[in-house]
């Protein structure tokens, strides 16, 4: 009875096991099965999911791809208008300021609009911290004065020279001089030794030059002393923008944190220039205690003074913005475009007076602006950034 009890457990010890061993064998049983059969039918059976996965994949980037090319237009359709309206506006807004409030103080007021773009600035680096100062490190203050001192001088001597110019001269005729832009550019990159220009390029320089002499041939109230202070804008603006080159260009710095460090000593520059030149003519006004003091002005109009500050901000970072997303060949045209609407528009909405000879001068040096553009471009230096993000982005 014992010797059958102990032979009845080991039978039942022998079923557990073979029970618990069950779907393993099972299993095994399965895959000596799959690998019996032929290579295709395995190869089938296992990409199946493969295949699956990857088109599914395939599927969701070729989405997210037209999403990204759908926003990027949005964005560039936003940031184009934006470009196109604020610096007209900042510059009517500036002329109603100077010349028909009695405020006239150019260097101050653009002083205005470099410190909102430094706040603006600050505001993004420090207080929202949306951007990160990437070249903190490399900027010393050797660098700080030999490089930002430079590009604020002449940046400051651009702005403040340029808004002085409307206390003088029209509107239209004003940016009919901005077409020689390229010409004194040209000549500080080849003095500077940055380029050596094409003869086609040197053509269009010497077109753009005789079409602005016969619109200022054609002027009616033609001022000496505004013409040079408009000349000598267009020679800091120049300057400022070879300096700008190697600055941001050759030494990669970013151009919103080009403005964070520019921008400052831009307006120490005018300020000191304000308190030099403009400084003892807002004492003496204010003195007399007439309307036409400057803290009663302000006072009187801050709303437009707070425009202009505002869309000092915007000027600089829309500029920004379209060099970022159309490139500078881009830039060039639409800014050639809006000058010649700003011109339309002060002559037929404001009633500046234009002769035929200045419409025939300005057509002619901005046709050969757009020629000049196409040269420049055409030599592969200058590449278009949504070329670049389509790439990047196949």
């Amino acid at each position: 009875l014992a010797h059958q009890h102990d032979s009845c457990n080991r039978l039942h010890d022998d079923d557990l096991e073979l029970a618990e061993e069950a779907p393993l064998i099972a299993r095994t049983a399965d895959d000596d099965a799959l690998s019996r059969t032929s290579p295709s039918i395995r190869g089938s059976a296992v990409s199946n999911g493969d295949s699956n996965a990857a088109a599914s994949a395939t599927h969701q980037s070729k989405g997210e791809l037209s999403l990204m090319k759908v926003r990027y237009a949005i964005e560039v359709v936003l940031i184009t208008a934006v470009y196109m309206t604020v610096g007209p506006a900042l510059i009517l807004v500036n002329k109603r300021i100077m010349s028909d409030y009695g405020f006239p103080y150019p260097i101050a007021i653009s002083a205005l609009g470099q410190l909102s773009s430094y706040l603006f600035c600050v505001l993004c680096f420090r207080v929202l911290r949306t951007h990160t100062r990437v070249m903190s490190e490399h900027v010393t203050w050797p660098f700080y004065v030999a490089n930002m001192g430079v590009v604020g001088a002449a940046s400051a001597g651009s702005i403040a020279l340029g808004q002085g110019a409307y206390l003088y001269m029209s509107v239209a005729y004003i940016q009919m001089l901005k077409s020689l832009g390229p010409v004194v550019t040209s000549c500080c990159l080849v003095g500077f030794g940055v380029e050596r220009p094409s003869r086609a390029l040197l053509g269009c320089v010497l077109m753009i030059s005789a079409g602005a002499a016969l619109a200022s041939y054609g002027e009616l109230h033609f001022s000496a002393y505004g013409t040079s202070m408009m000349l000598m804008s267009t020679c800091c603006e120049a300057l400022r923008l070879v300096l700008t080159q190697k600055l941001v260009v050759n030494l990669k710095f970013p151009a919103l944190e080009g403005l964070y460090y520019y921008s400052p000593i831009t307006a120490a520059w005018m300020l000191l220039a304000s308190l030099a030149l403009e400084l003892p003519a807002m004492v003496s006004t204010h003195r007399t205690g007439s309307e036409l003091a400057p803290a009663a002005i302000v006072a009187a109009h801050w709303v437009d003074f707070a425009l202009a500050a505002v869309l000092g901000v915007l000027v600089n970072t829309s500029s920004m913005l379209m060099v970022k997303y159309t490139g500078a060949v881009a830039l060039k045209l639409l800014a050639t475009a809006r000058n010649a609407a700003l011109v339309l528009f002060a002559v037929l909405v404001v009633g500046e007076p234009t002769t035929l000879t200045q419409v025939v001068g300005y057509a002619f040096a901005s046709c050969f602006f757009v020629l000049y553009v196409y040269v420049k471009s055409s030599d592969g230096n200058e590449l278009m950034p949504c070329r670049r993000y389509c790439s990047n982005s196949c």
